[in-house]
């Protein structure tokens, strides 16, 4: 006996009522398609379908760490770059899916339903984003458009590997990339006019990512033993082209299909939303100098010190019902002897608020028997001032 999933679908004669638990995943689009293939109901089938779709806000599952985390890196030489970034224009990749009640469909996950870009379209875009800082665009404008002739230099082939058509010495870079996932659907009509009557007559519509949805670009550098001895290139001599080629793809050359008509344009979030991950004492700890330490680090003054327990911990004297720190009002509503004055109090409060994880967390370093390597992290924007001000150094500092 078999069953026949569109034609048990095909039973349907109206809008299906529910979305799923898996929002666009399998039953509300697919019964919106069988239903649009009945005879008039076409229309009728798109319009319910782009209401009900744009309402709906697309999450995939917290429980299954699809999300990568890079909190804890485990050779010096690794290095993760996560930006976030919000669309200034709709987002367009055009879905594989067989049926859709739509011509046009974003593409979606086909399990949960959910926006993304995929981890190759990432690493084709950034390698051409790269290709152009190595000088790609003066490479064909000499060459009548064309790639003949065309080598990638030695750090382009280090961090992405060799093209697919390769036949030999192929290799993978030294690049991990992952997915981004959207929470949000909207549409888009374009309605190509008549150049006789300049009126449009059949309207196309796009599902895509709207404008102002966020998302995040995730890259993991991490070479295999000897790789960087092998390739001869060593990180500091392609973080700065690495950097400058991701903020030249997210807010100049766009991520989207038809980039041309300005699809897929954003903007990095700066504000600590986007950071690089690295090991201290790393080569990239190595590159930046101390400023990671000195910008989110502060020593206590010996009067914090007798604030805190052992572990780094505000006393609990000091803390409301909620654990959290007490205000200013509180504090100086406190019965018995004080531990500090009030304008000591309000240091450590600023203080403890800035630096207090990090302090807890050099406490907790300092007692370990074992020598497990720690990670840190620098917003992306203070790590592009810092690259910047040691290139400005090494071309003489007058230019």
């Amino acid at each position: 006996m078999s069953f026949d999933y569109y034609a048990s679908l095909a039973e349907m004669e109206a809008c299906p009522k529910q979305v799923n638990e898996s929002a666009l995943a399998s039953g509300f689009v697919d019964k919106c398609t069988v239903w649009c293939c009945r005879d008039g109901k076409k229309n009728d089938a798109r319009q319910c379908y782009m209401k009900r779709a744009a309402e709906l806000e697309l999450n995939l599952l917290q429980d299954l760490h699809f999300e990568p985390d890079h909190t804890s890196l485990p050779y010096l030489t690794w290095f993760c770059i996560d930006v976030s970034f919000t669309l200034k224009s709709h987002w367009y990749s055009k879905d594989d899916r067989p049926f859709h009640v739509l011509d046009n469909p974003v593409r979606k996950d086909r399990v949960f339903g959910v926006p993304f870009m995929s981890a190759a379209s990432w690493k084709g875009l950034l390698r051409w984003a790269c290709r152009m800082q190595a000088g790609l665009s003066k490479h064909l404008e000499t060459h009548d458009m064309k790639m003949d002739g065309w080598n990638d230099p030695p750090w382009i082939v280090h961090l992405f590997g060799n093209e697919k058509s390769e036949q030999k010495d192929f290799r993978s870079g030294a690049l991990v990339f992952y997915s981004t996932w959207f929470d949000k659907v909207g549409f888009e009509v374009i309605n190509p006019h008549s150049r006789k009557t300049r009126a449009g007559t059949q309207p196309i519509y796009y599902e895509v990512v709207p404008a102002g949805t966020k998302g995040r670009l995730r890259l993991l550098y991490a070479p295999f033993p000897g790789e960087i001895e092998r390739d001869k290139v060593r990180p500091a001599d392609f973080i700065d082209d690495l950097l400058d080629s991701i903020r030249a793809l997210l807010e100049t050359y766009g991520i989207s299909a038809k980039r041309t008509a300005g699809w897929g344009s954003a903007r990095i979030n700066t504000n600590e939303e986007s950071k690089i991950y690295f090991v201290e004492g790393g080569w990239l700890h190595e590159l930046i100098g101390e400023v990671a330490t000195i910008s989110q680090y502060e020593p206590p003054k010996q009067t914090f010190e007798t604030l805190m327990d052992k572990g780094g911990k505000p006393l609990s004297r000091l803390l409301d019902k909620n654990g959290e720190l007490l205000s200013k009002t509180q504090f100086k509503k406190l019965e018995g002897e004080k531990l500090c004055t009030n304008a000591e109090f309000e240091d450590f409060k600023a203080w403890y608020e800035k630096y207090g994880d990090e302090h807890r967390r050099r406490l907790d370093t300092s007692t370990k028997d074992n020598q497990s390597l720690q990670t840190r992290e620098l917003p992306f924007d203070r790590l592009m001032d810092v690259l910047k001000e040691g290139r400005f150094a090494r071309q003489g500092g007058d230019q």
